[in-house]
């Protein structure tokens, strides 16, 4: 089963993020040289992202809190388009590439994740990949008066709780990492609820899907072929975590 088309697609944002095994040494040249590169198609204004890391040590023999660490990683410049839907993120040993509501649909989105590729390996010069990964966050927006609805009518995974508690979720949140057996990759799910406007319901189905390489990089002959398999399999497993009446949201073609 693959991700049908649809006309009004529930797809917030769509990134694929790309690690390298790096050829030479990360230096903050690289992020100026593929925006020379890429200005001409990401003509929106250039910003930074830094993000922090926390790390939590715990001894056996502590009984008072555990040692905290913050780490902040190297930043990762953002290129995006003129009207900010699409984006292109250069750090260290990495690459993503965005798709924000309106999604363009997959052909157009693999074409810049080529581009954008193709563009760093002349500016970075890795050895190649060591991990690929694609994630879909659906916003899927339900007409209800009184904000209550039952979800094993919209979604095939949901909290599942006895009987004699309350059957009136008001925030959840519902995870499950799985591993393939036919190929070494990874799928992360993530069902919550999100914010919803006066009468409605709203809840966010991420899907995040991954294949690293440790012992030997991914050569870039094969990057391509790689992502459309991952993307073959978000698609069969969006469409095995909705029912029909999700589908009939997004005006199925």
């Amino acid at each position: 089963m693959t991700r049908r088309q649809y006309s009004n697609p529930p797809i917030e944002e769509a990134v694929c993020e790309l690690r390298f095994a790096p050829g030479q040494a990360w230096n903050f040249t690289v992020p100026g040289l593929f925006y020379e590169k890429a200005r001409d198609l990401y003509t929106g204004e250039p910003s930074e992202q830094n993000s922090i890391a926390t790390e939590f040590k715990f001894s056996r023999m502590q009984v008072v809190s555990p040692e905290v660490t913050l780490t902040q990683d190297l930043p990762k410049f953002l290129f995006p388009s003129a009207d900010g839907t699409k984006l292109v993120g250069v750090g260290p040993n990495l690459l993503s590439i965005h798709s924000l509501r309106p999604y363009e649909g997959w052909d157009e989105f693999s074409k810049r994740i080529e581009q954008a590729l193709q563009l760093y390996l002349e500016v970075a010069k890795p050895v190649g990949i060591t991990r690929i990964s694609l994630r879909y966050i659906n916003r899927i927006v339900i007409s209800s008066p009184d904000q209550a609805i039952d979800l094993s009518d919209y979604v095939n995974i949901y909290p599942q709780l006895p009987d004699d508690l309350p059957s009136h979720i008001s925030e959840f949140v519902t995870q499950a990492e799985l591993i393939y057996e036919d190929i070494p990759a990874k799928l992360a799910i993530t069902l919550s609820d999100s914010e919803p406007q006066p009468g409605e319901v709203v809840f966010i189905l991420d899907l995040d899907i991954s294949q690293a390489w440790v012992e030997k990089p991914l050569s870039f002959e094969e990057v391509l072929s790689n992502l459309h398999e991952l993307k073959s399999r978000e698609g069969q497993v969006f469409e095995s975590l909705i029912t029909d009446r999700t589908r009939e949201l997004f005006d199925v073609k």
